[in-house]
């Protein structure tokens, strides 16, 4: 499975490709020309901040060079953002809204297995399309308590719908003990395909963007960990 980036963000079925935070924002941006000033600058400095972190990354990222990219100056930047990790907090925020939007649905009625399928090359498109902010998500989860507390938000959210799910699924009715165990196996998992997808350039040996990822092997993984871990054997 290989990327085409010269596609607009409303040709692409999120599902199955996943989505560009910078493409999406981009696009708003230019919808809001007939918006108020402090509206269509916010949605300016975030379209500019999404493209900007994945041209050069989370480390290399200034605000001199945002607002020159912005057409601004520096004090407008201080109106909307207290510094640079704040801008990209926000574009988080916005990657996590999206991502919660335009999630696969209805995985009932398609079977396990496809339903695994599914979520994992999502997981893994959206990962592969934001491969920088994924990294600085990863910088600001070591660096900003507000970015852990979030990420675990999230992530216990996924847990419980998934615990919700293997409980369903079960041929009796788990007991307390069990939906704990099952609780932090989840989170185990959760966690194990975090890192995958925050390290697979590097552990595919494509770290250096010049050899192409490949992406078919990456879903391949996510979906083995996936039904082995949680679904494979009977839950009791």
């Amino acid at each position: 499975m290989s990327l085409d980036h010269t596609k607009a963000p409303q040709e692409f079925s999120y599902a199955s490709e996943g989505f560009s935070v910078a493409e999406i924002l981009e696009e708003r941006a230019r919808k809001m020309q007939r918006r108020r000033k402090r509206v269509r600058t916010r949605a300016t400095l975030l379209a500019v901040a999404a493209r900007e972190i994945e041209k050069v990354g989370y480390d290399s990222l200034t605000i001199d060079h945002l607002v020159g990219q912005a057409g601004m100056v520096r004090g407008t930047f201080y109106l909307y953002f207290s510094s640079r990790s704040d801008i990209v907090k926000a574009v988080l925020r916005k990657y996590w809204a999206l991502m919660r939007i335009h999630r696969p649905k209805g995985g009932r009625s398609i079977g396990l297995q496809a339903s695994i399928h599914r979520a994992s090359t999502y997981s893994v498109m959206l990962a592969a399309r934001n491969p920088r902010l994924i990294e600085a998500r990863e910088i600001l989860l070591r660096e900003d308590p507000d970015v852990a507390k979030r990420v675990a938000t999230v992530n216990r959210i996924w847990a419980d719908k998934i615990v919700r799910d293997l409980a369903r699924r079960a041929p009796i009715v788990p007991d307390h003990d069990t939906l704990a165990f099952l609780s932090m196996k989840t989170r185990a998992v959760i966690n194990m395909s975090d890192n995958l997808l925050s390290d697979m350039y590097r552990l595919s040996g494509a770290d250096d963007r010049d050899d192409p990822l490949d992406l078919d092997l990456v879903i391949r993984v996510m979906d083995d960990l996936w039904y082995r871990a949680l679904y494979m054997q009977d839950v009791g």
